[in-house]
């Protein structure tokens, strides 16, 4: 009878302080005793008005938990904290408004103290499978903007990939979705931010945001004054949360150097390390953690972060102690997977680096292929418990392909008067380190079935052939810009047999999906599908 009264009461007191719009972030319905020393307090609680103990709060900088009356203090630096934003444990819904997450509380600018309160809304069924889609870099600038001009223009492909993005939601009736844009989510121009945010808002999923180094204000005199737009427009830079089994970090990994020309540099500024291990430390070791950022912070072709980012070593060394660590980037433009533990670096063996590509395109053509080859397009990350599997989706209408790819498009082969060179080429933009080999068969006479090919780093014909045709066009003033990568890590080539007009490659994925793609080049046709 005591907790039906208390439950009673605290409903009652809700309706008379929200909105009826079930968002985060309501004004203090409860009285909470002050604490000395502390500026920031508020409390948790869940759809019935208990309140929940042991829930992770943070400023952006310092972390606490909730006591058992679901209450929390922090003593913030209010000059500097502009949010509190709580983690969202996994059982509970994460609310969302015209498509952005609502797990935060914004601070009044010039407060000297403020409360508020955190309303967490049961999740109901399986918690534990639910999908995300990861989306690197749509980086949409105005349709009359520089290189826009020569090719598509970026909002076209960004309004493509959002209608693309729900039409493969609807079919995923029996779980969750969510999506994480992994930065530069806009390309230096406050007034697109307008134009992201329409996008957003017609998704049928929440999509959590990731700051880029373009969606710094470049002309901001500091680190922290550059991130002021995104924070109005997105809300915070540095934050968690629970989905299943899982433990999800986003956090900003730019360092501005408030030069006014948008320079800047990789890694953790030591604010925000601090923050990433104030967030650890109410993250059991026992855990698998997927942490999200803008520049990858494990694995780039030529280089390890690890080892050259500002604060590297130490959050490597922070986040080996871990079950196991998923790093999931945009920035690079390009598909990059790294497996620590078959690259021989036994130090970081639980861990693994993931770029997107550019979901728009190859930069300032946004074209249907990305620079490395890959078509434009996200990952489709499916979790069930802590069983994690990936795919790459090719996105919308494939330009000089067909339409409407699906996620059976996986290689692109071609022919071996395409390079010049006799080689049979073969792109496989997912590819890992734990794909099976890429087996060749062609129908010379004395042909062997399913010869490995060899992994080489070359450019990718499809991207080249898009950059000659924008280099070809009339008035095209940045040549310069247009040249293909020559550091593509997912190609890799053969010599057809004597007298072979046609192949067959395959390969299998790491999770044992097998992908088969064909190429008669006689008659120049190519079919993709998998087995």
């Amino acid at each position: 009878m005591k907790r039906f009264f208390h439950t009673l009461v605290a409903l009652l007191l809700l309706a008379a302080c929200t909105d009826g719009n079930n968002e985060l972030g309501s004004k203090d319905p409860f009285s909470i005793p002050d604490k000395e020393g502390c500026n920031v307090k508020g409390t948790v609680f869940d759809d019935y008005g208990t309140p929940l103990e042991g829930i992770v709060v943070s400023d952006g900088l310092q972390t606490t938990q909730t006591d058992r009356n679901g209450h929390f203090w922090l003593s913030s630096d209010l000059s500097k904290r502009r949010f509190v934003t709580v983690t969202v444990p996994s059982g509970y819904e994460i609310e969302s408004k015209e498509g952005l997450p609502q797990f935060f509380d914004r601070i009044p600018e010039g407060s000297t103290s403020f409360s508020t309160e955190f309303r967490l809304r049961s999740r109901r069924g399986n918690s534990d499978r639910f999908t995300v889609f990861m989306v690197g870099d749509p980086q949409i600038r105005a349709r009359d903007r520089g290189y826009d001009k020569f090719a598509y223009h970026s909002i076209d492909m960004f309004e493509d990939m959002c209608r693309d993005m729900n039409k493969l939601c609807a079919t995923m009736t029996d779980r969750p979705v969510y999506g994480i844009g992994l930065g530069d989510l806009i390309h230096e121009d406050a007034n697109m931010w307008e134009i992201y945010r329409s996008g957003v808002k017609t998704l049928s999923f929440p999509i959590f945001g990731v700051i880029g180094n373009h969606d710094h204000d470049t002309k901001a005199p500091t680190d922290g004054e550059a991130i002021r737009p995104y924070e109005e427009n997105i809300g915070p830079t540095n934050y968690s949360f629970d989905l299943g089994r899982l433990h999800f970090i986003c956090l900003d990994n730019i360092v501005m150097k408030g030069d006014g020309a948008g320079g800047y540099s990789d890694g953790l500024s030591d604010e925000v390390y601090t923050w990433l291990c104030n967030d650890l430390k109410y993250v059991p070791k026992e855990k698998m953690i997927m942490i999200c950022s803008h520049s990858s912070m494990f694995g780039k072709p030529g280089k390890d972060p690890v080892d050259v980012d500002k604060n590297g070593r130490l959050y490597a060394q922070k986040l080996s102690e871990y079950k196991y660590v998923h790093s999931w980037a945009g920035h690079s433009h390009i598909n990059f997977n790294k497996v620590y533990s078959k690259n021989g670096e036994n130090r970081l063996s639980n861990i693994e680096g993931h770029i997107v590509a550019r979901a728009t395109g190859a930069l300032w053509l946004n074209e249907w292929v990305c620079s490395d080859g890959t078509p434009r397009g996200y990952y489709v990350v499916d979790v069930d418990g802590e069983k994690i599997e990936w795919h790459y989706h090719p996105c919308g209408n494939q330009l000089g392909v067909s339409n409407g790819l699906g996620d059976d498009y996986q290689m692109r082969v071609y022919s071996p008067s395409d390079y010049g060179d006799g080689y049979v080429y073969a792109n496989v933009w997912a590819w890992d380190a734990l794909w099976g080999s890429v087996l060749y068969t062609d129908n010379g006479p004395n042909a062997v079935a399913g010869r490995p090919m060899a992994r080489i780093e070359s450019y990718d014909k499809a991207y080249k052939e898009c950059c000659d045709r924008s280099n070809s066009k009339p008035g095209n003033l940045a040549k310069e810009e247009f040249k293909p990568d020559t550091n593509v890590k997912h190609l890799f080539r053969i010599k057809p047999s004597d007298g072979a007009t046609s192949c067959t490659v395959e390969v299998t994925d790491r999770f044992g999906r097998r992908y088969s793609a064909s190429l008669d080049w006689d008659s120049a046709s190519t079919s993709d599908m998998a087995l």
